[in-house]
């Protein structure tokens, strides 16, 4: 390569803006030899090209300059997990195969453009999960620290089949650190006073049939598995997706509580979720601040419970309590 093909590959990778992305692949292929050697070069930054300018014009349809970029999707159900990853890492596949959201899934990098939310059923609840564009060396959106924040919890996903997967993990964390973000098992305290967010994270495999995969997900657990907690997963055979409403559930450290009127029975395919950790004076409040003023007691049916137990306001709930409020 030419001493200026080499110069705007520096560019390249030192640009921030679509616009400066696109002028130092477009030098990029004018200062390329033109032979035989560099045709699949030549058609890798041409479709690269391509796609950043199809990525600049959506920003400018959504707006992104006027608002600084920051995309959002409101917080539906249960809690909302972000997937993030490298690209060709299955984060759409993920969302495709657990939620009825309709997501484009090809074979090459940065098929996802704009933030898509999906919801994944759970017995009796939804978890939104929120499938975001590649990050990467190339394009790593400055709003996407805006979306992690808001998330209650965040999938790193990863292919296992992948011979970067380790160094795509790091480059992730590495840069997210550097926007005060760090990717944690467990957090008491997600932002801090300096404004440092820990945000719980699990990291997926997918791919888990691959040839090499499970030597790779051996080697991923031995790495971080004191950090993170791994999962894995098939689409081809299942193996591991089974579990993984459930273990998502679980991550969010929710609990659900069913209502109950004296005398009826309780309406248990709709629950209130609440935090784990939340009282019967909680439960109260968010239903209505009078009920909360004036409540004396509330009767609980739990599973580990003799039905229909008085308890004080400050009974802390296990997950499908039933609740009877009294004022």
């Amino acid at each position: 390569m030419t001493p200026d093909y080499m110069a705007a590959e520096q560019e390249f990778k030192k640009a921030k803006s679509y616009e400066e992305r696109i002028a130092a692949l477009e030098k990029m292929l004018s200062t390329m030899p033109k032979h035989k050697g560099t045709e699949k070069l030549q058609s890798d930054i041409k479709h690269k090209l391509a796609k950043m300018r199809e990525l600049e014009e959506i920003g400018k349809s959504k707006g992104a300059g006027k608002r600084g970029g920051v995309y959002t999707i409101p917080r539906e159900g249960a809690g909302q997990a972000a997937v993030i990853g490298p690209p060709n890492s299955g984060k759409s596949s993920i969302l495709g195969h657990f939620t009825k959201a309709q997501v484009e899934i090809a074979d090459y990098p940065y098929t996802t453009r704009i933030l898509q939310p999906g919801m994944m059923p759970f017995q009796n609840v939804q978890i939104q999960l929120v499938d975001t564009p590649a990050l990467s060396q190339e394009i790593f959106e400055t709003w996407m620290t805006s979306v992690i924040r808001s998330a209650d919890i965040t999938l790193l996903v990863v292919d296992l089949s992948s011979a970067t997967l380790l160094d795509d993990i790091e480059f992730i964390r590495s840069r997210l650190k550097e926007k005060k973000i760090e990717l944690v098992r467990r957090s008491e305290e997600k932002i801090d006073p300096e404004g440092l967010a820990r945000i719980k994270t699990l990291i997926v495999g997918t791919h888990l049939d691959a040839e090499g995969a499970k030597d790779n997900l051996d080697a991923l657990k031995e790495l971080y598995a004191s950090e993170f907690d791994v999962l894995s997963m098939s689409f081809l055979s299942g193996e591991g997706a089974e579990k993984f409403p459930e273990i998502i559930y679980n991550a969010l450290e929710v609990v659900r509580v069913y209502t109950k009127t004296p005398g009826k029975h309780a309406d248990k395919s709709d629950p209130v979720v609440l935090r784990r950790g939340s009282t019967v004076a909680d439960f109260a409040s968010g239903i209505h601040k009078d009920i909360a003023r004036n409540l004396k007691y509330a009767r609980i049916w739990s599973k580990n419970k003799p039905d229909g137990l008085r308890v004080p306001r400050d009974y802390v709930f296990e997950d499908e309590d039933t609740c009877e409020l009294h004022s």
